[in-house]
């Protein structure tokens, strides 16, 4: 029997729909239904981990003065300034090849086709406990998880084209990382030849799917969300990403 996953393509979308959408796929993943989620973001954003405080992670000003959202993802991990990459979103059930698997052995496990893709590319990455990819020593990918009941959901960036000039603006959690000289982050964009952006993301994605059919030997089909899905997905943005009550504190908009 061929083991099939759902496949979800999106383009440039605005940053509190991406997480909304994230969070819509989790609450409706159907039973042994496996979603991988591929996505990009219209404009600059900082995500927080869930349980982070925005104030000390962030550099708030000057995110509200450049119109920069800050928004609070459903997953653990740091601070992560978007922009012209590729981020991830797995749902999967915590069986076949993540029953009895803790949180730092499973993000050794997803890393595995992200490593192969950047292979295929021909960059010579690596993961580094516990959850990031690197080239040489610099940060390629990071990811943050969080699982509810017999599902996790992983998050995670592909650095493409991203200004990691700009990314450190934003963020305050290591301002060490401000030495542009010996930036702690490399992107693909830095490290093959491409004829455009477009052609870039699209290789990437390729790469990316490809690897993911060959590490867990399914065929990955692709898919739009659900009716339902778009209707969670439009509460979800409003009541809470939309929002400081959530953003700030945790707290849905009532």
């Amino acid at each position: 029997m061929e083991n099939k996953w759902r496949l979800i393509i999106h383009p440039e979308c605005e940053p509190s729909w991406n997480m909304a959408v994230d969070s819509a796929l989790l609450q409706h993943l159907k039973e042994g239904e496996v979603t991988l989620r591929l996505y990009r973001w219209n404009k600059p954003a900082v995500s927080i981990g869930y349980f982070q405080d925005m104030d000390n992670e962030v550099n708030v000003a000057l995110c509200r003065n450049d119109n920069v959202p800050i928004i609070r993802r459903v997953t653990g991990g740091g601070a992560v300034f978007h922009h012209e990459e590729i981020t991830y979103c797995l749902i999967h059930p915590i069986e076949g090849v993540f029953s009895g698997i803790s949180i730092p052995d499973s993000y050794k496990i997803i890393s595995q086709p992200f490593v192969m893709a950047l292979s295929s590319l021909g960059i010579d990455a690596l993961y580094r406990p516990i959850n990031d990819i690197i080239v040489g020593n610099k940060k390629i990918s990071g990811s943050a998880q969080t699982r509810k009941a017999t599902v996790l959901q992983q998050h995670g960036t592909m650095l493409v084209a991203t200004n990691t000039d700009t990314m450190f603006q934003y963020l305050t959690v290591n301002p060490g990382a401000m030495q542009t000289s010996d930036k702690p982050v490399i992107t693909i964009a830095e490290l093959i030849d491409y004829e455009s952006k477009e052609a870039l993301y699209q290789k990437v994605i390729d790469a990316i799917v490809t690897a993911f059919s060959d590490v867990f030997n399914v065929s990955l089909h692709k898919s739009d969300m659900t009716e339902e899905e778009e209707e969670t997905a439009k509460v979800l943005q409003q009541q809470y990403f939309l929002h400081d009550d959530w953003n700030k504190n945790k707290m849905p908009q009532q």
